[in-house]
């Protein structure tokens, strides 16, 4: 298992995400980092051993312009980017590709279910599915898929090229109310390879998921907080 850092971008920088309330999100102040630059952000994750970053670009999955500095100047530094950039058509689907190591395709951006599935078809191996949920079922602007309980929207892609799902729970992000591990231990029987993000209050919950199977852990607001540390990470292994 990995844990991988987490950088929300919007109009530039790194802001701290809080329950997916995205109108509320402000640049991060009091981290242990101290600053909410995305590349020097970066080169201080990089410096501590780790080697994928998660970017969400806040203003391109809102619909503005992409932050295509931003990733140009964190290829430069030679992490590996997972990214979301709000795909929601096939020329935003190809800039994310060649934007980003592992791109991400989001329920939440998603118009439709056939988008969803042409995508993973096309891009499958190396793609990242998010599933996004909040209020116990799933966020989308496909109708097919929104409102469904996780459950019933795994149904929809089992038997698909997909194999890496990240598991976003908007209510847990940034809140400090542990990870959604119900959900993350149905995906992982149904044989996907599962990331989770949300809800990591420190260490214990990092060992928790490790326990049950989960391949990788997205961690923001832990980190800044110092609430996870980097060298007990790599002293269990998960740098």
């Amino acid at each position: 298992m990995i844990v991988i850092p987490v950088m929300d971008i919007k109009g530039g920088l790194v802001v701290q995400a809080v329950r997916g309330l995205r109108e509320l999100y402000k640049p991060i102040s009091n981290s242990i980092y101290g600053t909410c630059k995305p590349l020097e952000l970066a080169c201080k994750f990089a410096s501590e051993g780790f080697k994928t970053i998660y970017v969400a670009d806040l203003d391109a999955i809102l619909g503005s312009n992409i932050n295509e500095d931003v990733f140009n100047s964190l290829r430069s530094i030679g992490v590996k980017i997972i990214a979301d950039i709000g795909a929601d058509d096939g020329k935003k689907l190809k800039r994310a590709v060649e934007l980003a190591d592992y791109p991400v395709i989001a329920t939440e951006s998603a118009p439709s279910l056939n988008f969803l599935f042409k995508a993973l078809e096309t891009y499958g191996e190396n793609v990242f599915l998010s599933l996004d949920v909040k209020d116990g079922v799933v966020v989308s602007k496909a109708p097919e898929v929104a409102g469904k309980r996780l459950e019933e929207v795994c149904e929809l892609i089992v038997g698909l090229s997909i194999q890496k799902v990240i598991l976003i729970d908007f209510d847990r992000v940034g809140s400090y109310l542990g990870p959604n591990v119900e959900n993350a231990r149905q995906l992982i029987k149904m044989g996907f390879e599962v990331y989770v993000g949300g809800g990591v209050r420190g260490l214990d919950d990092i060992i928790k998921l490790f326990e049950e199977g989960v391949a990788g852990v997205l961690v923001s607001s832990a980190l800044h907080a110092g609430r996870v540390r980097a060298q007990d990470l790599k002293a269990l292994g998960f740098i």
